[in-house]
């Protein structure tokens, strides 16, 4: 096997570029959602705009084929790169594409033979339950496709090539919304938008190859295919071994994450759904800034580990979280003071006044769970993945019975609650039972990661409190909420960051102006 220079995955400048990178290409996706959620809503109507989310929501259950190999694709790699192994690296990521290809293909079947079953069981009126069927067989067979996709975007993340990703994750962005708006003008054809949706799969397997063939330049050539005869066994054994777990927490993952989805559905109708998906999915927007954070750092994380730079990994983990923080804090704010207008302006008033509440229940659950990645990369990186999944495992039975409890009897309130509850819990769980396993100190982690942030975060609920239920038409509410907003941009400098945070900011500002990196 050919050997290269070892490469630094770890370095702390390459992983904030990469983080604001990720950040940036996530805020350009998200603008472009918040403008084409109401077209859809209005064109296509809430009951096939539910249908969409209910394709989405299947594909995701079946995520877990996958079986963790995407995972374990960016794991391996980056351990093979920090070594400078080139040519094992290229190995361990053909055996993730051949066995996810493979996988997929037999779970567009299984996604295809039930599709009868899940549009009978779903409150569609008639008219509608060709679209529903129509709609899963042709995603089932993005599936394969898909999981392929994920093998050669592990490839990519392991070797920080995220300029690639975040090029590629704009251009499909861009791409779904072109699709929407095209089939909005063509007289709202529906069949036209999946059919796009579709196509674009193709696309970006092209593109991710191109990018993982970046990485690895091995992956050209098909003859590095050859050398899996000797080595795939033990490669897929290996991944096998490190991606079942992960395959139970993408199983599970989800059925927490979603069931109370299904129970709307189910108990309260389809076409109530998205008063519940609309404020879920604004928020799980800023999903986009942990991600955009913990998909830099799992590779690193692998890479430190490999060396058991424990300390580094601490440096690393306790920062995510502070600034994490840091940009969620008034983003939040503004969504929970503000949501009834901001729903308002954006879909209606009568979606406002149905959608309001949920929304802001949802933002203080959201608020904690979106600091949950950093823990499950870390637990991934450092090669303990059965610890996320069986944590998700225990809490199951107790999730599906809160939210099955809250939204019979408290409707979409009931499940925003629920998911409220699960969050908290969840995501305070996991920090303990990550320091149970890490050679790591939880006091230094709460110290050092909350406390200054904290105390902003009181100052900032505090005016939430005061501000309470406000209009753009009061000079009071709109004074308070910009005082407020200044007052945190001041904190941040003076209050919550401390030297090494404004250095390394610093040092990032100095290599973006010079255009180095």
């Amino acid at each position: 096997m050919g050997v290269a220079g070892t490469i630094n995955i770890a370095d702390g400048g390459r992983i904030a570029r990469n983080s604001v990178l990720n950040i940036c290409t996530g805020i350009a996706s998200m603008g472009l959602g918040l403008v084409f959620v109401p077209l859809m809503l209005h064109a296509f109507g809430t009951e096939l705009y539910g249908v969409l989310t209910i394709t989405w929501m299947v594909l995701g259950y079946l995520s877990w084929l996958d079986f963790g190999f995407s995972r374990a694709s960016a794991k391996f790699v980056s351990r093979e790169l920090t070594l400078g192994r080139l040519d094992d690296a290229a190995s361990w990521a053909w055996t993730s594409v051949i066995t996810q290809t493979c996988v997929g293909l037999c779970g567009a079947f299984l996604l295809s033979g039930l599709t009868p079953l899940l549009v009978t069981h779903l409150h569609v009126l008639p008219k509608n339950q060709h679209l529903v069927a129509v709609t899963l067989h042709l995603f089932a067979f993005s599936i394969p496709l898909t999981l392929a996709n994920r093998s050669m975007t592990g490839v990519m993340q392991a070797g920080q090539r995220f300029g690639w990703i975040n090029s590629l994750s704009l251009f499909n962005s861009i791409s779904t919304y072109v699709v929407y708006g095209i089939g909005i003008l063509l007289g709202r054809d529906f069949y036209f938008v999946i059919c796009g949706l579709f196509a674009l799969v193709f696309v970006n397997l092209a593109g991710s190859y191109w990018g993982a063939t970046r990485v690895l330049p091995g992956l050209k050539s098909l003859g590095g295919i050859k050398l899996l005869k000797q080595g795939y066994g033990s490669h897929a054994r290996a991944m096998i071994s490190y991606g079942s777990w992960v395959t139970v927490a993408a199983i599970v993952g989800p059925m927490l994450a979603t069931f109370d989805q299904w129970m709307i559905s189910i108990i309260l109708g389809v076409a109530l759904l998205p008063f519940f998906t609309v404020p879920y999915n604004v928020l799980g927007r800023l999903s986009v800034f942990p991600g955009s954070l913990s998909s830099t750092l799992f590779p690193a994380f692998s890479a430190l580990h490999t060396k058991n730079e424990w300390e580094r990994i601490e440096w690393f983990f306790v920062r995510a979280h502070r600034y994490l923080l840091i940009i969620l804090i008034p983003i939040l704010f503004v969504l929970f003071t503000w949501g009834s207008e901001i729903l308002r302006l954006w879909i209606g008033p009568e979606f406002a006044s149905q959608g309001t509440l949920p929304l802001q229940i949802l933002v203080l659950g959201f608020g904690m769970n979106l600091l949950a990645p950093f823990s499950g990369a870390l637990l991934e990186g450092i090669g303990r993945p059965d610890v996320l999944a069986k944590l998700y495992m225990a809490e199951l039975p107790f999730n599906v019975a809160s939210v099955y409890l809250l939204t019979k009897y408290f409707g979409i309130v009931g499940a925003a609650w629920s998911c409220t509850l699960r969050n908290f819990v969840e995501t305070i769980v996991l920090w303990f039972v990550v320091y149970r396993v890490v050679p790591l100190s939880l006091k230094k982690f709460a110290t050092s990661a909350f406390v200054r942030p904290g105390l902003a975060l009181v100052i900032v609920g505090l005016a939430a409190w005061l501000i309470r239920s406000p209009h753009l038409r009061s000079y009071y509410d709109v004074a308070a909420t910009a005082l407020t907003l200044i007052f945190y941009g001041l904190a941040i400098p003076t209050l919550i960051l401390d030297r090494t945070d404004k250095n390394l900011l610093l040092g990032l500002c100095r290599t973006q102006i010079l255009g180095k990196g």
